[in-house]
């Protein structure tokens, strides 16, 4: 009799661990069929997404000619300067929010002071060619610089408080200074028009 309950014992155990088993199975391939659409859907999207850039016809002078009929006060020479500026502002407001215990507001000061640092340290303002980023791509990424600060307050999670009017500002003052810089005096063919005259 004890050798039927421990053969009754083996055999219910055996069944535990072959619905076990198929049951894990089961759940694999489900887990594995879910991973695959979820890979064909981003394709698919991640394809339709470069299409529609591409449709878009986005290059490195659509924010600068957006601007074109503007007014234009800014130099190329004053642009550098104004970058500048504009780094030495973020860097003054991320230590004198960091101060004051503002991490996020520091964060984001520090962060675009090293965006507009960056980019103007890689700009070819004089039109050579000797460094990687045109004047008009500076200007593209000067929108970018923009929207970052424009942001940040939502971002880094001080939105509606006193702090965020300074990125605001800055944000509102880019986008001036987009709208007033003459980004063709720094294009390599107004230099050689320019000699030339």
């Amino acid at each position: 009799m004890a050798t039927d309950g421990k053969t009754m014992a083996q055999k219910a155990q055996n069944i535990a661990e072959r619905i076990t088993d198929m049951n894990m199975q089961d759940m694999s391939d489900r887990v594995s069929d879910i991973g695959e659409r979820i890979q064909s859907g981003l394709d698919q999207a991640n394809r339709k997404m470069k299409s529609g850039i591409k449709d878009l016809d986005l290059n490195e002078s659509t924010v600068p000619d957006a601007f074109r009929k503007m007014p234009k006060f800014i130099s190329p020479k004053i642009h550098a300067w104004l970058d500048a500026a504009t780094t030495a502002y973020f860097v003054v407001l991320g230590f004198w929010l960091a101060g004051r215990r503002k991490k996020g507001a520091a964060t984001a000061a520090f962060v675009n002071a090293g965006m507009v640092a960056g980019v103007s340290m890689l700009t070819d303002y004089e039109g050579t060619g000797k460094k990687p980023i045109s004047f008009k791509m500076h200007g593209t990424l000067d929108a970018v610089q923009a929207t970052t600060a424009a942001l940040a307050p939502i971002l880094h999670g001080f939105e509606g408080k006193p702090e965020a009017k300074f990125f605001y500002g800055q944000a509102a003052n880019e986008a001036t200074v987009i709208a007033g810089t003459d980004w063709d005096a720094g294009m390599p063919n107004a230099r050689r028009r320019r000699k030339a005259a």
